[in-house]
């Protein structure tokens, strides 16, 4: 069995090279990785490479060389979110968006919460942050509420053309008493993970606990939908949390356009409102949560609509213990087997199998920031989570790289080093067969050519294995 230790590269233009030489992949190829330990779970990652003989010369003239459309997206980009963070800051008292403005993870402020004779705390990745000793007064919560839009059914608000969530506590006499006002971000590139089940045109689920990044991936699908594949993209924003406050919405979501939710009890009738009415190629929902939600959102994949919406939940199994969503991964019945099917099985007469087709083609459970599962199949998870079995699932995770936007950095570290693992644990798929001629034989759709021998090449220099994706 090949090595992934032995990977080399031809001269810049050419495709990446394995040790082999007539085994070659194109540039950027994805390589999966398995593990005999952990069999069912696949690591995709990216081929990328850098050229040793040319960073001195690179780094040399970087200093007179203009600055790339890549780099003055970026200034633009947070240009824009600090404008944009700033808004939310004014919502607090001077003297406490002084003491946030000071902190050194300002950009990453999580979210300020503001309590009836409670100090103000603003919440940071390091920790919380307490930014006054004086307790907050009913003047400071009006002051605050003063300057955002009016709180729906559902006690949240916004603050117009931005993704920030103002949610305010009550007391029983309707008073509000506290507030919770959370940083809402447009990332770019945060759904890259995803982007070839997005432009096959697979529905995807996504789920994964409150805070952990649902929203900020799905708005990124939605633009990519609207503007990099060009389909006629509807959003149905509940809470506004998608799109932004306000009738504009943000430039976050691109070209793809939004139909507000007056009450959450009627998403589901202007789900199927969009469908009847706007003829969309794709929709996009945020938390679906509900029985009828549910049955509107299956009503739609039957129409060949491409989904893509977000629940609650950590696993998938939780969808399926959930009476109100099962019917997104196709629904549970118990079903009663013959005495002879029975015995074939080895197992109890009453099993419980998938009713019928799921919602959705891919399940995705958000692990964390930089770390998906995707389930690439949602109905062959569900039936071998029925059956005992453990479902076949793919990790993809980011690396963070210093830049918020730079995918592939030839001058990191990679994110892991699967090359430590022993190479009795270490199993290459996609890889093809090499025969005695010195030629490949593989029937996969990855663009293996036949290649010249080894010996012939130059500049050989080493390639590293990146984890594929965008932080």
């Amino acid at each position: 069995m090949l090595s992934l230790s032995s990977i080399r590269r031809a001269p810049p233009h050419t495709p990446l090279h394995l040790s082999h030489p007539s085994v070659h992949f194109p540039i950027h190829s994805s390589i999966s990785v398995r593990f005999a330990k952990h069999p069912r779970t696949c690591f995709t990652c990216l081929c990328s490479y850098s050229n040793p003989s040319s960073s001195s010369s690179s780094s040399s003239s970087s200093s007179s060389s203009p600055p790339s459309p890549s780099s003055s997206f970026d200034s633009v980009h947070e240009d824009a979110f600090e404008a944009e963070l700033g808004r939310l800051l004014a919502l607090l008292p001077e003297e406490l968006s002084r003491r946030a403005s000071e902190h050194l993870e300002l950009n990453q402020l999580v979210e300020v919460v503001m309590d009836l004779g409670r100090r103000p705390i603003a919440r940071f990745p390091s920790g919380d942050l307490a930014l006054s000793d004086r307790p907050i007064g009913f003047d400071d919560l009006n002051y605050a509420v003063s300057q955002v839009g009016d709180f729906a059914i559902d006690n949240r608000a916004g603050i117009s053309r931005t993704l920030h969530r103002i949610s305010a506590i009550r007391n029983r006499k309707g008073v509000i008493i506290g507030l919770t006002c959370r940083v809402g971000r447009a990332i770019a590139g945060s759904a890259n993970l995803l982007k070839d089940l997005i432009k096959d045109g697979s529905s995807l689920l996504l789920i994964g606990p409150p805070g952990v990044g649902k929203t900020t991936i799905i708005r990124e699908i939605a633009r990519m939908l609207a503007d990099e594949y060009k389909k006629r993209v509807m959003i149905v924003d509940t809470s506004n949390e998608i799109g932004g406050d306000g009738d504009i919405p943000h430039p976050g979501i691109g070209n793809a356009r939004r139909m507000q939710v007056p009450n959450t009890d009627m998403q589901h009738k202007v789900l199927i409102e969009a469908v009847e009415n706007h003829m969309p190629q794709a929709i996009v929902i945020d938390e679906i949560g509900t029985k009828l939600e549910a049955m509107a959102a299956s009503t739609i994949a039957q129409r060949g609509i491409q989904l893509v919406a977000t629940a609650h939940g950590v696993t998938i199994e939780n969808l399926i213990m959930n009476p109100s969503l099962e019917m997104l991964v196709g629904g549970i019945q118990s079903v009663t087997l013959g005495d002879e099917e029975a015995s074939r099985r080895g197992g109890q007469k009453t099993v419980l199998e998938r009713k019928g087709p799921s919602t959705f083609t891919c399940g995705v459970e958000i692990i964390s920031k930089t770390e998906l599962r995707v389930h690439s199949s949602l109905e062959a998870t569900v039936d071998a989570l029925l059956s005992g079995r453990a479902p076949k699932t793919e990790v993809r995770q980011t690396i963070p790289q210093g830049s918020e936007h730079d995918m592939l950095a030839a001058e990191k570290e990679p994110f892991m080093d699967i090359l430590s693992e022993s190479q009795e644990d270490l199993i290459t798929e996609n890889i093809p067969e090499i025969s005695e001629d010195g030629f490949t034989k593989s029937e996969h759709s990855c663009g293996f050519v036949n290649e010249a021998p080894l010996s012939s090449r130059n500049n050989v220099v080493p390639v590293r294995l990146f984890v594929y994706g965008l932080f």
